[in-house]
């Protein structure tokens, strides 16, 4: 499947056909992880709890800063 990139507003999207949200089980408000691999980039549906885990581990000083 060849897919091209779309322009949202100031940036450029790549839009998932339903068909293929609903073979993965996607819903409408997925959060996604992208990184980037040897020959292109992956992007990886995350779920609430494993998005939050990630953010709090990344930027713990900060948040145990602003709790005081």
């Amino acid at each position: 499947m060849i897919k091209h990139l779309q322009k949202v507003g100031n940036s450029r999207g790549i839009v998932l056909d339903r068909p293929i949200l609903e073979l993965l089980h996607i819903g409408d408000n997925a959060a996604f992880e992208v990184t980037q691999e040897k020959n292109g980039l992956l992007l990886r549906p995350l779920s609430v709890s494993e998005a939050y885990r990630k953010v709090s581990l990344k930027h713990r000083k900060s948040l145990d800063k602003l709790a005081k």
